[in-house]
């Protein structure tokens, strides 16, 4: 398993976007996003991409956070190379971390 913090303690008062986080042949992986103040709302985004240039959002990713809620994502099916994360705040002021986990799939040949 790799571990990756692909946030690390920025300013959530504006928008966050991650750098794109390579997936490489790994199809399974998750996402922590942690928030240090009560006040923040916004909305969470998982954006994916196969050049790491050109993103979409992936389907049924965007979340609303309401009062600096923690998040996980669970992916076990990632037919993308690349992903990102993205924060877009509505109020509130705070900070934001997020960690990615890579998972090995269990039935390497």
């Amino acid at each position: 398993m790799k571990e990756i913090e692909i946030v690390s303690a920025q300013d959530a008062s504006t928008a966050i976007t991650s750098a794109p986080v390579d997936l490489g042949e790994q199809t399974e992986y998750s996402v922590q996003v942690s928030f240090s103040s009560g006040t923040l709302n916004g909305t969470l985004t998982l954006e994916a991409s196969n050049d790491a240039t050109t993103f979409a959002t992936v389907t049924g990713s965007s979340q609303a956070v309401a009062s600096g809620a923690q998040h996980v994502y669970n992916v076990g099916s990632a037919g993308y190379r690349f992903f990102r994360l993205v924060w877009a705040n509505t109020s509130g002021t705070g900070t934001a971390t997020a960690k990615c986990l890579i998972k090995e799939p269990s039935n390497r040949y």
